[in-house]
């Protein structure tokens, strides 16, 4: 997943009037935020090397106002329609204490005089920043009172900087660094880098994932063609041990692919087009799209293909590598659609709002949606109706406002019990998360499952549980479920038929909130008080 920026992008009007303040031997006025600091650096090389400030600089530099810090996220979400600025500090060392306000935007960067460096980001946890010139290949590492220049390659592009985060991962008491970078765009491709910095007696050592490809593609096992009556392509996965995950397996169907593309035929499965990097909780997170080769065609097709998502780490023989997948089908439903681009007019939009689910310190848009077959009907009525459904979908965010179209998670909802779902948002150990659940009882079996996702295709939690018979309720999912939830988690939406009379449908609106505890109070007294099911 790209690195965005955030929706307080500074003008380059701005940046000017800024520098030609500084430049001045005056007082900066107190209600004025430095934007940027300006250091001379000379040429990007191996060894690490201070980056100092003037004494008049660093007298100005005190008498900046400085903003409490605010939460990072909040469990009730906004209902905006972007996200507000979030005020966050950090300390960068010699740099003096900044908030995100000072961040400079990549375009910004591109504006800066030779040698002259701007913050580019934070790491989540806002004690690391990386600092970059527009123009120049090299960044620089803040970590406290050290500085690191590395030779990294980066782009100007979609106002998305590097991003950086620290830790002590190879346990040997000091600090090591993962920065993305994107690597180029074009038709149908997006491909970012990853790199580890190993600090060494103050020398940093760049190493850099180079096989991400050939790690992800050794362990896909596709088959050499469709099933011939279904049309369906079979992937089985190896998990990081080399052995078939039979668990993340999946079967895709190729029918509406084919129809749009009559007359041409499947050749194989393609990765390496769109490699994307995100970080969770100071973990990377390697994200590749799989898209489909057609026999007739020289570009991947994506609709109907698969992304898979990985941890990365470096082991102690200086290799990276991947973990566990977690696989996921990519959104589909425009093929269905007569106009590919058509932003299907049927669907009511009923609920947004913000949430840090990649935890990458930028809120993605969530939305809630419903089909409805007659217009002006009760939402909730109309949802207990054959024919109508919903979806949450989740949406990254690209920079000065913007939102992208193809959702980066989606879940239909209906009160059919293929579209049994329950869907909450809440927060744990500062981090946002959303949890699913398919809770509900038929043919004389109780299904209890719910799974902790976030970023939004990676789980974090996962629970499965079947009861026959006399059993009907399950103590340990309630137990596990409720670890994750609290007070004030949301309640976005939830379709159970197990419900007692009137209760099988609960949303989440723009005007009408639902949390978490009025739905499992309800269902645990139902399922302790049910004695047969049918």
């Amino acid at each position: 997943m790209g690195k965005n920026e955030p929706p307080y992008t500074i003008s380059n009007r701005m940046l000017e009037l800024v520098s030609s303040i500084s430049e001045k031997a005056g007082k900066i006025s107190s209600g004025l935020l430095v934007l940027i600091v300006a250091f001379s650096l000379t040429g990007c090389g191996s060894s690490r090397d201070a980056l100092e400030i003037s004494d008049t600089e660093s007298a100005q530099a005190e008498e900046v106002g400085q903003e409490t810090a605010t939460a990072t996220s909040q469990t009730i979400p906004e209902t905006t329609t972007e996200p507000e600025p979030e005020k966050l500090t950090c300390q960068t060392g010699l740099y003096q204490e900044k908030t995100r306000a000072d961040q400079v935007s990549v375009n910004a960067a591109r504006e800066l005089p030779e040698g002259e460096y701007g913050v580019l980001s934070y790491s989540y946890d806002e004690t690391v920043s990386v600092w970059g010139n527009g123009a120049e290949d090299c960044l620089v590492i803040h970590d406290g009172d050290e500085e690191y220049r590395v030779e990294i390659p980066w782009r100007n592009m979609y106002s998305a900087p590097p991003a950086i985060e620290a830790a002590d991962y190879d346990g040997d008491g000091d600090k090591e660094y993962y920065i993305s970078t994107i690597q180029g765009t074009g038709t149908g491709i997006y491909v970012e880098g990853l790199y580890y910095v190993d600090v060494q007696k103050g020398t940093p050592k760049v190493s850099e994932y180079t096989n991400v490809v050939e790690d992800f593609d050794r362990r896909i096992l596709a088959a050499d063609t469709l099933d011939e009556q279904f049309h369906t392509l079979h992937v089985d996965f190896l998990d990081k041990n080399g052995k078939i995950d039979a668990q993340k397996s999946i079967d895709l169907d190729q029918t509406r692919l084919l129809q749009k593309l009559e007359g041409y035929t499947y050749k194989s499965i393609g990765v390496g087009a769109q490699i994307r990097y995100d970080f969770r909780g100071g973990q990377p997170f390697a994200n590749v799209g799989v898209g489909i080769n057609m026999n007739e065609m020289a570009d991947l097709v994506y609709e109907t293909g698969f992304n898979i998502t990985a941890p990365v780490s470096m082991q102690k023989d200086g290799n990276f590598s991947l973990g566990d997948f977690s696989v996921q089908k990519t959104y589909s439903r425009y093929l269905e659609e007569e106009n590919i681009d058509k932003e299907e007019p049927d669907m009511t939009e009923v609920y947004t709002g913000y949430y840090d689910l990649t935890h990458n310190g930028y809120k993605e848009k969530i939305v809630t949606k419903v089909h409805l077959e007659e217009e002006n009907e009760n939402l909730t009525e109309a949802l207990r109706k054959a024919g109508n459904w919903g979806t949450v979908a989740v949406y990254e965010y690209l920079g000065d406002g913007q939102y992208g179209i193809i959702p980066l998670w989606s879940q239909e909802f209906a009160i059919a019990h293929a579209g049994n779902v329950q869907i909450f948002l809440t927060q744990k150990d500062g981090y946002d998360y959303l949890v699913t659940t398919s809770l509900w009882s038929g043919q004389g079996v109780c299904y209890y499952d719910y799974n902790v996702l976030s970023p939004v295709n990676y789980s974090f939690d996962r629970y499965h549980n079947e009861l026959k018979g006399a059993d009907h309720y399950d103590p340990q999912f309630f137990t596990g479920l409720e670890s994750w939830l609290k007070e004030d988690s949301l309640l976005l939406v939830a379709t159970d038929i197990d419900m007692p009379q009137g209760q099988e449908v609960i949303l989440t609106t723009d005007e009408e909130t639902h949390y978490a505890e009025e739905y499992l109070m309800v269902k645990k007294e139902r399922l302790q008080s049910v004695e047969d099911i049918d």
